[in-house]
């Protein structure tokens, strides 16, 4: 009887232990801002070898995103900031590079998003993909294109702590102080 019940009891610490286990994972998970679906690819750990990335010939588009799920509703980017949130919501350049991702999945895979997912250090913002937005990322896209047969790109913004994280900014003669 003695080592039927130590079986039993041993056996009850286990399935604890797992139970622990699996509602901790499950807790990270939905503070990632992931949602809840079968991750199809992702390029965020740097460990892994990355994925094959998403091509779109048609606008001259590459990337991944670094989640790609599907969910019930379809395929939703998800794109990690390391960063928090504006109070006044998404910054425009990551709105902006979610969009992109969309325009590849849709362009790449033949399937159209409903949305995609920002996730800061503080908080998700899902970014709705509408045809409006579709179509301003691929002007920027093209705006970019024609400004790489220019010898000279001016900056366009007046944000210090922007230039002095700038790649370029030991050669840009409008660095702002």
């Amino acid at each position: 009887m003695v080592p039927m019940t130590s079986a039993i009891l041993v056996l009850g610490g286990v399935f604890l232990l797992a139970l622990f286990v699996w509602v901790r994972t499950r807790r990270r998970i939905l503070r990632s801002g992931v949602p809840d679906g079968r991750v199809v690819c992702q390029d965020a750990d740097r460990r892994r070898n990355l994925e094959r990335p998403l091509v779109s010939p048609r606008y001259g588009l590459i990337g991944n995103p670094d989640y790609l799920v599907e969910t019930a509703s379809g395929l939703i980017p998800v794109e990690l900031k390391s960063r928090d949130c504006a109070r006044s919501g998404p910054y425009a350049s990551d709105a902006a590079q979610l969009t992109a991702y969309c325009v590849l999945v849709e362009d790449s895979l033949g399937v159209t998003p409903s949305h995609g997912i920002v996730q800061y250090a503080d908080r998700s913002w899902p970014i709705r993909y509408t045809a409006k937005r579709r179509k301003r990322i691929l002007l920027i896209v093209d705006e970019m294109r024609e400004a790489r047969q220019f010898q000279t790109v001016h900056r366009d913004h007046e944000q210090a702590g922007r230039c002095r994280a700038c790649g370029y900014r030991a050669v840009c003669d409008e660095a702002l102080d």
